[in-house]
């Protein structure tokens, strides 16, 4: 039986906290993400707008990977037999085609059907029966551990939101860092 795995994309695989980022400094704006990453509680609505439509927008196919390895990493992992990845994320349903292009542009091999978009995740980690997920979101770290689906948070300084979560979950600084220690891929 193949170990089933799903890997967020946002703050997980490429680095869009770079983009939020970029945004607020051009409007002069802090970014507050204590316990949300939800812009319309941490900035002026023009900003959330703003941050919003980056999600929406074809640029987003460029943003690159958190870090340098996790396309090297993924691919191995796709090439195994006991192995099954699904990206799953919680963006809009009309962008898969654009996930799907984002993660061929970063040199990560996937087949369309891996990728899915499903708000609310939990219905989906269901649904593909995940046995471990790996994401960011404080929301997705609960429906896991509710559900009993074994969750690895990723967890850094542009995830001020979910560091209250870490004494009850397994979590790194970034998904290649997860994927050798947790044991899944070598280095």
């Amino acid at each position: 039986m193949n170990t089933r795995i799903a890997i967020d994309l946002d703050n997980t695989v490429f680095d869009t906290a770079r983009v939020i980022h970029d945004i607020c400094e051009r409007h002069n704006v802090d970014f507050n993400m204590l316990k949300t990453y939800d812009p319309y509680q941490c900035v002026p609505k023009y900003v959330a707008d703003e941050i919003m439509g980056a999600f929406d927008s074809p640029e987003l196919r460029n943003i690159p990977v958190v870090n340098a390895r996790i396309p090297e990493l993924l691919n191995r992992m796709v090439a195994r037999d006991d192995i099954e990845i699904y990206f799953i994320t919680e963006r809009p349903i009309a962008m898969s085609d654009m996930d799907l292009m984002q993660l061929q542009n970063a040199g990560i091999v996937c087949d369309k059907s891996r990728v899915v978009n499903h708000k609310p995740k939990i219905e989906a980690l269901r649904k593909y029966n995940i046995d471990l997920c790996f994401d960011d979101s404080p929301n997705v770290v609960h429906d896991c551990i509710t559900n009993d689906i074994d969750i690895v948070m990723i967890s850094n300084p542009d995830t001020p939101y979910n560091h209250h979560l870490c004494d009850r979950v397994e979590h790194y600084p970034d998904l290649a860092t997860a994927l050798i220690e947790h044991g899944i891929i070598t280095k």
